[in-house]
């Protein structure tokens, strides 16, 4: 009896033995080390602010509290970041991404400055499914999209983008094609901060693909939906599925759409929207900690303080999506029709 007691002490201590360091492991994962947050803007984009407040909060849920950097690495619409983060970072779980909306739809439609595959991404989150907008300064557009292309007619606007295949450069092609207006797609910007800042200082006239949510915590003082008494820029056009509702007589991407082709593209670029600021890791992590990633990411997005903070800064409330969630939309993106991808290739000049 008193052997049979021994052993199966022995056998207790012997599980405490092997069960207690693979739960320090995963319960220190973080501890005493450093997760970097790479975002593919420049700093003061709507996207930025947003990962910001988000880096303040995740420590608390990453086993270990580790320290949350974020470094801002923009250009060519995100394309720097992607290829970086899929190339360069190692899949050691310290460095992952916050990058706009577009990394699926590049791959899509072969630009050729790709060097990813967006499927092997690990995606982590999206910070907000957000309505995008296509704004123009007042005095330059008007504040209808019909005004807007009877002012185009003497002078093409000019569309402020970070890269000339970024989603929000698709986005002002494609009203271009739909409705007439004359617009030049003026590409090299840091981000969605420096865009603006070039809107307000005269050197651009519009942008597509302002994210609604973003105006809000940012330019309150342009928009009159937002209370301005004397507005700097109208919305001409939402890409959106459908109007937001304080947007009411403004129309939609899909419904200029001349075709049911064209409607198919603009119902992707939309869709693309979905995704806005998403968050991902490198091709090879393990499945351990992309777990890991994934349950912090949705209980800092769930976090009362983090929710206080975000709409303190101006953001509504958001709708974040969960990593799976967001690996199918991209799957979907990815599936266009060649005759869709054929389309953009030509919108685009890539043929």
């Amino acid at each position: 009896m008193k052997r049979f007691g021994y052993l199966l002490a022995l056998s207790i201590v012997g599980v405490l033995v092997v069960v207690h360091p693979a739960a320090a492991q995963k319960e220190g994962f973080y501890k005493g080390k450093t997760l970097q947050i790479l975002v593919g803007s420049g700093p003061g984009a709507g996207n930025d602010l947003k990962t910001r407040i988000f880096a303040r909060h995740a420590p608390k849920y990453l086993p270990g509290a580790p320290n949350v950097v974020v470094e801002n690495m923009p250009g060519a619409g995100g394309l720097r970041a992607r290829n970086h983060l899929y190339n360069l970072a190692k899949p050691d779980g310290l460095t992952i991404a916050q990058i706009v909306r577009g990394t699926e739809l590049q791959e899509a439609i072969g630009d050729p400055g790709v060097r990813y595959k967006a499927d092997r991404f690990h995606w982590i989150g999206n910070l907000t499914t957000g309505d995008a907008v296509c704004a123009v300064r007042i005095d330059r557009g008007g504040s209808t999209l019909q005004e807007a292309i009877k002012r185009s007619a003497g002078a093409p606007l000019r569309n402020a983008e970070s890269g000339g295949s970024s989603i929000g450069a698709v986005a002002a092609l494609l009203v271009k094609e739909f409705t007439g207006l004359k617009l030049d797609v003026v590409a090299g910007y840091s981000g969605g901060s420096a865009i603006d800042l070039a809107i307000e200082r005269g050197e651009a006239d519009m942008r597509c693909g302002l994210i609604w949510s973003s105006a809000r915590a940012r330019h309150a003082n342009w928009f009159k939906q937002f209370g301005a008494s004397k507005p700097f820029a109208a919305v001409i056009v939402q890409i959106a599925e459908q109007r937001n509702r304080e947007l009411p007589d403004v129309p939609t991407l899909i419904e200029l759409a001349p075709d049911p082709s064209w409607r198919a593209v603009a119902e992707t670029i939309s869709f693309t929207y979905e995704n806005a600021y998403p968050m991902l890791g490198p091709p090879g992590l393990a499945d351990s900690t992309v777990k890991i990633l994934r349950k912090a990411f949705w209980d800092t997005v769930h976090d009362p303080e983090y929710i206080a903070d975000s709409k303190k800064a101006g953001f509504p409330d958001d709708e974040p999506l969960p990593g799976d969630k967001v690996q199918q939309t991209v799957k979907q993106i990815l599936d266009i029709s060649e005759e869709a991808k054929l389309r953009l290739k030509k919108l685009l000049g890539m043929t």
